[in-house]
């Protein structure tokens, strides 16, 4: 009987397959076919083990904006930092998004931040890992749950024409449906959309002002914001100086003069507690 099991168990999903190639097959973007195209974009996906860069960040969150520069870091698979420094290149705060937690350090008045990712995705009550953050600023297509992407990966895409634009959406997905737009002509990454199912919200991030970083190309503006909300939340990045440096030591240590503070009272003090938690 567990036999019988087994070989329909592998029929259905040998016909799924056929099936999905066969979509690819007949979907046609610009001129070439779904599987082509499905199988360039993964091609070009960039897979950069390092990018530097500084960036003027804008953060809208219903308030009084703020705008900040500072000096991006990003080792893939390891650290993403944000250091401020604007006095001489005095740092006097910073931002580590690492796979395990986020640490946010306040140089200025010797507190912290640190905060695991299972904590943060039980208060924005949704899935949220640090390979969807380095994604997302490194222009890249994912796959939830997955570090890089493989040509096995095409089948795990519906794939259709938009306009000037092909739309790639991950099949399978609980509660976040994922839509990453791509040029039609080139295959480049333009915009990456991450919706709630079963709810008007959604997050948009979109790439412009592109230029080349090594073989490839990579944007010099990233816009995210939030729609559905009913108040205009936006996280605006543009950077410069853009490359691939290695030489930076991706550790931090703090000292004991360091006061540990809970995300709730660095919310308050920034006046973004009522973001995080709906409003309410």
């Amino acid at each position: 009987m567990k036999r019988i099991i087994y070989l329909i168990f592998c029929s259905l999903l040998v016909v799924s397959c056929s099936t999905s190639r066969k979509t690819l097959r007949n979907t046609m973007i610009g001129e070439l076919s779904g599987t082509d195209y499905m199988e360039k974009v993964i091609e070009w996906t960039p897979s950069r083990e390092n990018v530097t860069a500084r960036a003027k960040i804008e953060l809208n969150a219903g308030a009084s904006p703020m705008s900040v520069n500072a000096n991006l870091r990003i080792r893939r698979g390891e650290i993403i930092r944000i250091s401020v420094a604007p006095f001489l290149g005095i740092e006097v705060a910073r931002i580590d998004i690492t796979p395990k937690h986020i640490l946010a350090v306040d140089r200025m008045n010797k507190r912290y931040v640190e905060i695991g990712f299972s904590e943060i995705s039980g208060m924005l009550n949704t899935e949220l890992d640090f390979n969807i953050i380095q994604s997302l600023i490194l222009n890249e297509i994912f796959l939830p749950g997955k570090d890089k992407l493989s040509l096995s990966d095409a089948d795990r895409f519906m794939l259709s024409p938009s306009g000037n634009q092909a739309c790639l959406q991950v099949k399978g997905t609980r509660r976040i449906e994922y839509s990453f737009f791509t040029s039609a002509a080139d295959g480049r990454l333009e915009e990456t959309v991450a919706s709630l199912k079963g709810a008007p919200y959604s997050l948009h991030c979109r790439y412009d002002d592109f230029i080349m970083l090594g073989s490839d190309v990579f944007p010099q503006s990233i816009d995210m914001y939030a729609d559905g909300t009913g108040k205009k939340y936006s996280l605006n990045m543009k950077l410069s100086r853009i490359g691939t440096d290695s030489d930076w030591d991706a550790e931090t240590e703090l000292s004991s003069k360091y006061k540990k503070m809970s995300l709730q009272e660095l919310l308050t003090k920034l006046g973004l507690l009522k973001v995080v938690s709906g409003g309410k």
